[in-house]
């Protein structure tokens, strides 16, 4: 407690002491209120003034907080209210500071709402209303500080890597805080992916500002009265509020608006753009990008510095496979040192890491493929096995040639790697997309068409934009079967469904070119393809139904090594039967089935020509015995 607080309160002891003999002292009133807000700034003063309070308001603070400290004045406070708790009224207020019998000119003073409401408890425009100080008030008051363990916190130390998204932000933070006038609420959006360092650009530019801030959470089970006591600590303390919404509801909106209106200037830390603020309420959007492909370079180099890593770890190549934000990558790295026991960290590891880090619920409109695949289960004609491998190698060494040869200055977008996979069903393609993402390391998502195209005009896009925006962070693969539904050729406007059409294609392109992740098409019909998604493709990859040469080799592989065969006649099966390598690989199952169903103690030529048979069926084709030759047998 301040030496003038002190003297100002042993002034309004003596006066209290002898009210009852003597009777209002205008004089001393007088001294008591100019003394306590005059002059330097002490706790009373800048309470004072924060809230405008009157003369009425100052006395009644002045005299909750005496009667609070001092048993001696409670017990004459309380016999001059003539009441058995210790408390004040409005009507000895009056008295004191007035000369007055009634509070009529002072009713506004203490309705609800009022500053004496904020401050004091029990306020309301009654002449015998017991009247409390609030412990926060009592707290500041007395300590000068603001009893609340959030408000303690400090800046964050300054980023080992500097950011340029970031710092553009945080310069827009520090001139709307030193240049806005903030007599008008007002709302400053601050949005992003999570993990970018929203609260810290925003707790940087106040510091640098030379505004303190207090990071805080609001949650739909706040209440008005929880919100009021928040924006007294606030204004007291001069801070600035750096909000977290727990949900983005309307109602949780509706308390940041009313937090904002009794603060005047709010920053708010979400995800995207909140979209249930009223119009009439002043707000700024102010978006803090992703890192480039450099800045996450440097941000994997710094966070791995005191990390023992194994030869293998490739940081360049994590780079390239993911994208992430310097939080993510901190939270990556977490998993990765759990995850691997304490020992050296490898890129698998990190790796693990990196997916562990990541929520991606597709909602239904893309199921995860398993990586079973690799590339000796996988039978193509050699031009298309090294475009395969040429798309791996861009992945790999997306960073090095980006950043490190300089081509992202000329590639603004477009710095994903897109593929086209052209063939027959049953050709390999789902495979080998299985195949990349299991050489990457990277996570597959095949898209449910069913669930993405809609009928309704603007759904679809609408569902494929969701669809792209959970796989940026990750940057997995994602893999379009059939994409000849989505992609198709633009047509001329002859009728309203053209036109729609042609949207959603245009659409396309541009997520397409957005991405910085693996996008795989796969069509039988690729003839129907839209010229301008063909041009844009990194690679066309040709998977032709297979030759003699290659069905042999997709024999050989079909069957693992455990498998027992017996006297399996190979040049018949390729030479006989036209099969792709999907059928083949469901041949080679069935006929296991069934070899086990005989207890026959191996695959014989028999279970291969009844499994021929069944997938033959399957597609309604006659299974002659002309074709089954030597080994056709009745069933």
């Amino acid at each position: 407690m301040t030496e003038k607080l002190l003297r100002t309160l042993s002034l309004l002891r003596g006066y209290l002491s002898r009210f009852h003999e003597k009777g209002y002292d205008s004089s001393c009133a007088d001294e008591i209120i100019s003394l306590c807000t005059e002059g330097d700034d002490t706790p009373f003063s800048r309470l004072s003034e924060v809230f405008g309070l009157e003369r009425f308001e100052k006395g009644a603070v002045l005299l909750c907080l005496l009667v609070s400290v001092s048993g001696g004045c409670a017990k004459a406070a309380s016999q001059l209210c003539a009441a058995d708790g210790v408390y004040i009224t409005p009507a000895l207020i009056s008295a004191l500071f007035f000369g007055r019998e009634d509070i009529l000119p002072f009713t506004e003073l203490l309705t609800p709402g009022s500053s004496l409401d904020r401050l004091l408890e029990g306020a309301a425009p009654v002449f015998n209303a017991p009247l409390r100080i609030k412990n926060e008030i009592l707290t500041f008051l007395t300590c000068g500080s603001i009893s609340d363990p959030s408000f303690m916190q400090e800046s964050k130390r300054e980023a080992a890597v500097p950011l340029k998204g970031q710092q553009r932000a945080g310069r827009e933070l520090v001139c709307f805080v030193r240049e806005r006038d903030i007599a008008e609420p007002f709302i400053l959006q601050l949005t992003g992916a999570e993990g970018s360092g929203r609260r810290t650009c925003a707790e940087r530019a106040l510091a640098q500002a030379g505004r303190g801030y207090v990071h805080l959470r609001l949650s739909e089970s706040m209440t008005e009265k929880d919100i009021i006591s928040l924006s007294v600590k606030l204004l007291l303390s001069g801070r600035i509020p750096v909000v977290s919404l727990c949900e983005s509801s309307e109602r949780a909106c509706r308390l940041l608006e009313r937090l904002a209106d009794e603060t005047g200037f709010v920053i708010s830390v979400t995800g995207a753009a909140l979209t249930g603020l009223s119009a009439g309420l002043p707000t700024v959007i102010t978006a803090l990008p992703m890192p480039d492909i450099r800045e996450q370079y440097e941000l994997w180099v710094n966070a791995c510095s005191s990390l023992e890593l194994s030869e293998d770890t490739d940081l360049a190549e994590l780079t390239g496979e993911f994208d992430m934000t310097p939080g993510a990558i901190e939270k990556a790295l977490r998993y990765a040192a759990a995850l691997s026991g304490g020992g050296r960290l490898c890129s698998a590891d990190i790796k693990n890491g990196c997916s562990r880090s990541f929520v991606t619920d597709m909602g239904g409109k893309a199921v995860r493929l398993d990586c079973a695949f690799s590339w000796k289960d996988i039978v193509l004609p050699e031009r298309s096995a090294e475009l395969l491998h040429a798309a791996c190698q861009q992945v790999r060494l997306r960073h090095a040639v980006l950043n490190g040869w300089g081509f992202s200055e000329k590639m603004p977008y477009g710095r994903g790697v897109s593929m086209i996979f052209t063939g027959p069903p049953g050709t390999g393609k789902t495979m080998a997309a299985q195949v990349i993402a299991g050489e990457l390391g990277m996570d597959i998502y095949r898209i449910s068409l069913a669930n993405v195209v809609s009928k309704y005009i603007g759904e679809t896009e609408k569902n494929l934009n969701d669809i792209f925006d959970k796989a940026r962070l990750r940057r997995c693969i994602l893999f379009f079967d059939e994409a000849d539904v989505l992609f198709s050729r633009r047509t001329e406007v002859k009728e309203a469904n053209d036109k729609y059409s042609n949207m959603e294609a245009a659409f396309l392109l541009q997520k397409m070119e957005e991405y910085s992740g693996v996008v795989i098409l796969a069509t039988n019909l690729v003839q129907n393809f839209d010229e301008a998604f063909k041009r844009r493709m990194r690679f066309i990859i040709d998977f032709p139904f297979p030759d003699a040469q290659r069905r042999r080799e997709m024999w050989l592989r079909a069957f693992p090594e455990k498998a027992p065969l017996v006297d399996i006649d190979l040049d018949f099966l390729v030479s006989q039967f036209e099969l792709s390598g999907s059928n083949i690989r469901s041949i080679a199952l069935h006929s296991a089935f069934l070899a086990a169903s005989e207890n026959s103690g191996g695959i014989g030529m028999k279970h291969i020509m009844a499994a021929i048979r069944n997938e033959y069926a399957k597609s309604g084709k006659a299974f002659t015995k002309a074709e089954a030759g030597e080994y056709y047998f009745d069933t």
